[in-house]
């Protein structure tokens, strides 16, 4: 008689648990393009099973070709999974300190052509998940989100935050807020494949299942004098910062606390403090 095996493939809850304080790099320096990649500065990552993960880089260091765009100090993140009765929990914390990045305009973009500077004294995000055995998860900032001493071009930069936004940590609660509530509709945005057909009140957040759709949690931008709508500020001769970006569906959600899109006389891309605390129960149901 043939004996009985084991359930090859048991229901379980995977873990995913993800950390970044920082990345950076050029693909365009002056004329010349070329890649030059700093290699991920703090990073914390969850195996399947959960646990436990650090990273602190007190005196980051970087390639020549970066060093003229690119500092920042004391980069710290933790990931960590558990189990709470039948619950999976998952926190991530992401931190960076005294960020400074600099570009300069090109002839072409105007008379001026004195280095333009970002600088943040502190970035730093702790997101937490909790996944019941059914249903959907809960995804929420464990901490107020922390943007402190942000300038650019030696002019404050202040945001205004969507408290709103940031209480709703389910999925269905999000919805059903965005589909029904007027106000809360015009204050949260979402990124729309054509910007030439925006959405309408009433319809539902714009994803796809196999996809995310994308909004911030950043409502202005006060720059100076200046009060900008959203969440994205530019500055000919430096690029494009987003700040408090969400990618998220109905289990997920990833958010990023500044994204740079660099493009003067360098050219690349940076981010500042990403974390994702999400997971998922194999196989699906």
């Amino acid at each position: 008689m043939a004996s009985k095996t084991a359930d090859a493939f048991p229901r379980r809850f995977v873990f995913h648990g993800n950390a970044v304080a920082a990345e950076v790099f050029l693909t365009r320096i002056g004329s010349v393009k070329q890649t030059v990649i700093n290699p991920v500065t703090g990073q914390s990552s969850l195996p399947v099973i959960g646990g436990e993960s650090s990273s602190e880089v007190l005196t980051p260091t970087f390639p020549a070709q970066l060093a003229g765009v690119f500092s920042y100090s004391a980069a710290r993140t933790h990931a960590k999974g558990i189990f709470d009765g039948e619950d999976a929990v998952t926190t991530v914390d992401a931190s960076v300190h005294d960020v400074r990045v600099t570009n300069s305009p090109v002839p072409k973009e105007c008379d001026d052509l004195s280095p333009i500077e970002f600088r943040a004294g502190t970035l730093s995000l702790s997101l937490r998940s909790t996944h019941p055995p059914k249903g959907q998860p809960c995804i929420e900032f464990a901490e107020t989100p922390q943007f402190a001493g942000l300038s650019l071009k030696g002019l404050p930069i202040e945001l205004e935050l969507n408290e709103e936004l940031m209480r709703l940590s389910r999925w269905k609660d999000l919805e059903k807020r965005f589909r029904t509530n007027r106000a809360f509709f015009d204050s949260c945005p979402f990124g729309v494949a054509n910007p030439k057909r925006p959405l309408t009140f009433g319809q539902d957040i714009p994803y796809t299942p196999s996809s995310y759709a994308v909004c911030s949690f950043v409502r202005s931008v006060k720059w100076g004098d200046r009060i900008i709508a959203g969440h994205v500020l530019e500055q000919r001769g430096f690029g494009t910062i987003y700040f408090g970006e969400i990618l998220l569906n109905d289990k997920e959600r990833r958010v990023t606390m500044v994204r740079m899109q660099l493009g003067s006389n360098n050219s690349g891309q940076a981010v500042f403090a990403e974390g994702d605390p999400n997971g998922t129960t194999i196989p699906p149901r």
